[in-house]
């Protein structure tokens, strides 16, 4: 985080002609004639570029300093949590009125381009407003990451979940910031200039709406009952919230089973997922059928049935056991505990899979292979794809499957074909034909 690196390169760097003269200066003649070299090149007027180049370092230097002060101001440890989310909100405020002047700004600066008769502003024009809006964006993500992990137990769940899903939003607005940059290059000024518009007004309206979320959450907040600990420097965080008790994050649900709410969000943000491409592929190739029906019952946030619906050989369909899992994927995975209960869905499907199986329902003391099976075997057409792990919890899987799916028969030779292309432990089972 420290922020002088940019003044100790200019000064090392050089870049307008101004060497420091710190040689050993010559005797005699030559003597005479650097010292005369050098009185030139120190009275000769700055080049317009290097005036640019000054003033724009000055500008950085000046942003990051503040920034460092937002920072230092968040950590002082005299705050209380009151005093710290008050801070943190008319932080996120200030730069929400920030980002309204710029979109201001590139509004009314096109309309005046256009009363002229113009097209609007060019696309370095646009790309301005959108860089200094993405610089925004980006101090006020770092600096609160700073701010949030330094005072934890200033924040209840849902401002944990209120910030994560903020940050998700922001990440996605600043990748299609590189996005626009791409059709600068393509050369559609005008496409550009919407584009630019319709990007500011979607970061406006995202710290609008966060703003107006936090003061609904922090109309029951309350303090922490430890909090004087943590003043005084004695209180170590653990996992209390603020306001009535609350549990300690956990990856899974209560049962162990779904993902929590908060990981489904942090997977997603920070793009944790593991898509299991190698073995899609090899299932594309070897085992799905063509133009077939394929359900994931342990979809995640959907990304592996994206993956087989892009390729337009068939239609998958996501399921999952987490409870929030509609919206949190935005309707696209429907949710299923397929390990609960016996479920009856609107349709059959070809095949059923679950790659994460031996994971999700392997674990020590659960019991849920039966219910799973029964399941499967009541939904699957043609046959089923699972995770089944190594050792006593593959021995599980085939002696539940035997019992519980007795119609479902296991593949070895397929199975092992699998493994050796994708170098994942999965278990392929076919419906019998007089099933």
């Amino acid at each position: 985080r420290k922020l002088s690196e940019p003044k100790m390169l200019q000064h090392q760097a050089r870049p307008c002609g101004r060497p420091p003269f710190r040689q050993m200066v010559p005797h005699g003649l030559s003597a005479l004639v650097v010292l005369a070299l050098g009185s030139a090149v120190q009275a000769a007027p700055q080049k317009p570029i290097c005036q640019l180049a000054e003033a724009l370092v000055g500008s950085v230097d000046a942003h990051l300093s503040e920034w460092d002060g937002q920072i230092e101001i968040g950590l002082n440890t005299t705050m209380n949590c009151s005093m710290f989310l008050e801070f943190v909100y008319l932080s996120r405020d200030r730069i929400r009125m920030q980002l309204e002047y710029v979109r201001g700004n590139f509004t009314a600066e096109d309309e005046m381009f256009r009363a002229k008769g113009e097209e609007g502003g060019s696309t370095t024009w646009a790309m301005t407003h959108m860089s200094t809006a993405a610089s925004l964006v980006s101090a006020h993500l770092h600096i609160h990451g700073v701010l949030s992990a330094a005072r934890p137990h200033c924040l209840s769940e849902n401002l944990q979940l209120l910030f994560l899903m903020s940050l998700r939003r922001l990440k996605s607005l600043l990748y299609g910031q590189l996005r626009h940059l791409w059709i600068i290059f393509q050369g559609t000024a005008e496409l550009f200039r919407q584009g630019a518009g319709r990007w500011l007004t979607e970061l406006v309206e995202l710290f609008e709406a966060d703003l107006r979320t936090m003061e609904t959450i922090m109309v029951s907040w309350e303090p922490p009952a430890d909090e004087h600990l943590f003043l005084e420097g004695k209180g170590q965080f653990n996992g209390s919230r603020p306001g009535p008790p609350l549990p300690v994050f956990r990856q899974r649900e209560e049962g162990g089973i779904a993902l929590s709410t908060i990981e489904v969000l942090r997977r997603d943000m920070f793009e944790e997922w593991n898509l299991h491409k190698p073995l899609l592929r090899a299932l594309l190739r070897h085992v799905l059928p063509r133009d077939g029906h394929i359900a994931d019952v342990c979809a995640g946030s959907g990304q592996a049935a994206d993956f087989l619906n892009d390729t337009g050989l068939l239609t998958a369909y996501a399921f999952d056991p987490s409870s929030n899992i509609r919206l949190l994927s935005r309707g696209v995975v429907d949710f299923v505990q397929i390990h609960a209960e016996p479920v009856r869905l609107w349709r059959n499907f070809d095949l059923l899979m679950c790659l994460s199986a031996a994971e999700d329902f392997g674990a020590e003391g659960l019991d849920v292979w039966p219910q799973v099976w029964q399941n499967i075997e009541s939904h699957a057409t043609l046959g089923a794809v699972v995770s089944c792990g190594v050792g006593d919890v593959r021995q599980q899987v085939l002696r539940t499957a035997a019992a519980h799916a007795p119609k479902l028969q296991l593949d070895e030779k397929l199975s092992e074909l699998l493994r050796g292309a994708s170098g994942e432990d999965v278990c392929v089972f076919w419906r019998a034909a007089d099933a």
